[in-house]
């Protein structure tokens, strides 16, 4: 009897994490593109996918050790990010990070 029950339980926990893990497959965001909206911003955008995505960029400063920034703000697909290089510094080498 105890073989039966320790066999259904089991039963009964395969299924509830079978169950538990047939949720809907999420895709990152994809076809993503960068470019430079002005001399000290970088911006981009996903037009594909789900979850969040924001652009980075490295910033050349002369006579100074250069930079990465990154948009403080997670975006949803379809909206623009950017980031912002300070204290002269300009774009350079920009990317998308998603989540």
């Amino acid at each position: 009897m105890k073989r039966v029950l320790s066999l259904i339980s089991c039963m009964v926990v395969g299924i509830g994490l079978a169950v538990a893990g047939a949720t809907p497959a999420a895709a990152d965001p994809y076809d993503c593109r960068t470019w430079y909206q002005s001399s000290t911003t970088a911006a981009g955008t996903c037009t594909n996918g789900t979850g969040e995505f924001r652009v980075y960029t490295r910033c050349d400063r002369p006579l100074a050790r250069d930079y990465t920034v990154y948009d403080p703000t997670w975006r949803r697909v379809g909206t623009t990010s950017t980031a912002i290089c300070h204290s002269g510094g300009k774009p350079y080498g920009a990317g998308i990070q998603v989540h």
